[in-house]
């Protein structure tokens, strides 16, 4: 009997240290989750929150009734919440405040999260604000004080905000700069300019925000359409002083270049986005990238289109640089093509509208198509896509006075809405003939 009970006790030791083994492991595996969604490595912190629910439902499964389990559900809907499973986490944080243990407070925090998240505020306030009269452990107490004072951002109370936010900043781990994106979030909602101009500053001057630039952006893209794009990028004037780390200086470098193009300062746009074409990593490939579309889309001849491969061979190994290169090197091969063969002058201007944006240059091939091969029944088209893409009163006159010397072509019987006999069988010819001088 004595060996029955040994055997039986020993079995229920093993389990339990099985289950506090489990519960420390996903634990630490939130905290992993943790650290990566503050420094803004989103798909790395929702692989270690699936992990988390895996480990907790298991546990759950196995021993629902376990002097543990209330600490299984805090964890288990705390990782559905940062995955937006709102529904399965206040399932599961519910039932642990009706266990009421002594983690019944926590459980209360992020269960108000859950409400601030599907919208009831008030409900969310009553339970972190009972919470936070409770007993806290410093994690929940943190961010409880954290959900508080987004709260009351919501609600446009900055000042009493802002002593919840320092409370939770005290916790570290990149807090201070999760709280100073919800000033910026809030500040804009509620079109604060200076108080919006003032968090920008102060994530600036944390290293740790660098590591939210794709949040940044999205609210620094919000700003814009709220106060216009040159009141923001003058919001961002001292970026590159920043704090942050090379690349995440370049990132919002280059979205303050695209809002200096935007607002028409194109001269500063492009030396910003030269500096960070000089730096290193994705940002300047990208910023290669911007200069070479910006130089395209203002090219008004041939060398300048060709003058972008100089941008774009230093970062050749990128796909995208590559394809830009290919695509010059194609059309200037069907550009000397087109003194031989005149349609190569319009597959030229069909790959510099459609490929590389350069549209000036792409008119004046189409017009030189319809010039050197006026008689073929592909130049009323020419003269169509190069009207297409003409903003000039002048000029688009001119192409309209050349289109009526063709008024039965059946393009331009297309264009003006009539019946257009041939139609078809023109574009299919063209389209043979096309890919015969592409594939050459």
């Amino acid at each position: 009997m004595r060996s029955k009970f040994i055997v039986v006790f020993v079995s229920v030791m093993a389990a339990a240290c099985s289950y506090q083994n489990v519960l420390h492991n996903a634990n630490n595996l939130f905290f992993r989750g943790e650290s990566a969604r503050l420094a803004g490595r989103d798909s790395l912190a929702s692989e270690r929150y699936n992990e988390v629910v895996t480990k907790t439902g298991e546990a759950l499964r196995d021993r629902p009734q376990s002097e543990w389990a209330n600490k299984a559900l805090v964890l288990h809907g705390r990782a559905r919440l940062r995955l937006g499973e709102l529904r399965e986490a206040q399932a599961a944080l519910t039932d642990a405040v009706r266990l009421n243990p002594p983690e019944s407070d926590e459980a209360r925090v992020y269960l108000a999260a859950v409400k601030a998240e599907i919208g009831d505020v008030r409900s969310a306030l009553e339970g972190v604000n009972r919470a936070l009269s409770g007993t806290l452990e410093d994690l929940p107490r943190f961010e409880a004080h954290f959900l508080r004072g987004r709260l009351l951002l919501e609600q446009g109370m900055f000042e009493q905000a802002g002593w919840d936010l320092d409370r939770a900043s005290e916790a570290g781990l990149g807090m201070r700069a999760e709280a100073d994106l919800e000033v910026l979030r809030w500040s804009i909602v509620h079109r604060e300019e200076q108080r919006a101009s003032d968090a920008l500053d102060v994530l600036m001057e944390n290293p740790r925000a660098g590591g939210r630039t794709e949040t940044m952006g999205r609210l620094v893209d919000k700003a814009a359409d709220t106060w216009g794009q040159e009141k923001v990028a003058s919001m961002l004037e001292g970026v590159n002083g920043s704090e942050w780390d090379r690349v995440a200086r370049g990132k919002m470098a280059l979205a303050r270049a695209r809002m200096l193009s935007e607002a028409g300062d194109t001269s500063s746009a492009r030396i910003q986005a030269t500096d960070v074409a000089s730096g290193i990593g994705r940002p300047s490939v990208d910023a290669r990238l911007l200069l070479a579309k910006w130089q395209l889309q203002q090219a008004r001849d041939l060398d300048t289109v060709y003058g972008v491969r100089v941008l774009l061979l230093p970062v050749g190994r990128d796909g995208r640089a590559a394809e830009q290169v290919e695509s010059i090197n194609i059309m200037e091969s069907l550009t000397d093509l087109g003194y031989e063969q005149p349609l190569g002058f319009f597959a030229a201007a069909e790959l510099a509208r459609d490929r590389l944006g350069a549209d000036y240059v792409a008119r004046g091939l189409f017009i030189a198509y319809a010039s050197a091969a006026p008689y073929e029944p592909w130049a009323p088209k020419a003269l169509l896509a190069a009207l297409n893409i003409t903003p000039e009163p002048a000029d688009r006159a001119w192409l309209k006075e050349r289109l009526e010397a063709n008024p039965n072509s059946p393009y331009v019987l297309a264009a003006s809405g009539g019946p257009s006999a041939g139609y078809q069988q023109l574009e299919e010819e063209l389209d043979l003939r096309l890919r015969a001088l592409t594939q050459r």
